[in-house]
């Protein structure tokens, strides 16, 4: 059996599309400030944020790898035979992603309220819009991280006023980047998709797993070879 990944995400679509094509996947959801710094760019915001939610996982693990060699010391210092820790120790590959929607170059996140989800929406009506997904994956037994984003162009119907409010009162919007769920409800608001799907969705699976091949992430490959 393939070894776990950690999903350094608490979506529950990229936990789904990875455990589709067989991942055994855990979570470890990283919380931090997802603020824009500066005037960044939508490519560049979201890799910084992708990679900052993977090192925030990556030292939680750390952590509790040191923990837990620690407590052994001791136990067996006391006499005990040493029990494993609680940790994540059978964890060596993290991967963390963002997606954003960008429309005259403004960074689309999640909404904050139902009135900004509105909003979204009607900015995104009738016209083409980028989502771009960031994913950084980083191997713990070599310290070394790869990331990448991923560009698909999605175009809108137009979208009356009750279609924008029928839809948002559907529940979907106030947890997606863009208010809406082209896996979901939101898949009739979508006119034409150019590029990857699963982007949208959350993770470029095609490219995800391109690159844990080239990094040699064999071991979580459902259907790779074992080192």
């Amino acid at each position: 059996m393939a070894q776990p990944i950690a999903l350094a995400s608490s979506s529950p679509r990229r936990k789904e599309l990875l455990e589709r094509l067989g991942f055994q996947v855990r979570v470890l959801q990283s919380n931090i400030d997802e603020s824009q710094v500066g005037n960044e760019l939508p490519e560049d915001y979201a890799k910084r944020v992708a990679r900052a939610k993977v090192l925030v996982a990556v030292r939680r693990i750390q952590a509790t790898l040191y923990t837990s060699e620690v407590e052994a010391r001791r136990q067996f210092a006391a006499g005990a035979t040493p029990i494993p820790g609680r940790g994540e120790e059978g964890l060596r590959w993290v991967l963390g992603a963002d997606t954003v929607v960008v429309v005259d170059d403004v960074i689309f996140g999640k909404p904050a309220d139902v009135q900004e989800a509105r909003e979204m929406l009607t900015r995104l009506s009738g016209r083409e819009h980028l989502v771009i997904t960031a994913f950084c994956l980083y191997d713990l037994r070599r310290s070394r991280e790869g990331i990448e984003a991923v560009r698909t162009v999605v175009r809108f119907k137009d979208l009356t006023r009750g279609e924008i409010d029928a839809y948002v009162s559907a529940g979907e919007s106030m947890d997606k980047a863009g208010a809406y769920a082209v896996q979901g409800v939101g898949s009739y608001l979508v006119e034409h998709l150019q590029g990857s799907y699963t982007n949208v969705v959350g993770l470029p699976l095609c490219q995800v797993v391109e690159m844990m091949e080239a990094m040699g992430a064999r071991d979580v490959l459902p259907w790779g070879a074992k080192d």
